[in-house]
């Protein structure tokens, strides 16, 4: 009876454990309310603050995660164009 007891609680566990992620994950980059996210992250912190916590219940963005993922997309761009070489002006 024990044994059978604490194998359903590791399976009642490890079905909560897999979920969990599944449960909390917020939208694809693909999707347009990110896409609509991303672009108020490239108007301002405060523009995207604003957004997340308008549409939290709706969309579940994290303020952090969009900036995280904005910030890479921009370093990403950066490093994609060419640098051209510069000379100093007297």
């Amino acid at each position: 009876m024990n044994t059978t007891k604490n194998w359903y609680e590791a399976a009642i566990l490890a079905v909560a454990l897999v979920a969990a992620p599944l449960a909390v994950a917020g939208p694809s980059e693909g999707s347009p309310e990110m896409k609509t996210a991303l672009a108020k992250a490239a108007e301002g912190p405060n523009q995207l603050r604003q957004y997340v916590q308008r549409t939290r219940a709706i969309y579940a963005l994290d303020f952090n995660e969009v900036m995280d993922r904005h910030e890479a997309i921009k370093a990403a761009r950066s490093e994609s164009t060419p640098q051209v070489a510069q000379t100093g002006t007297k």
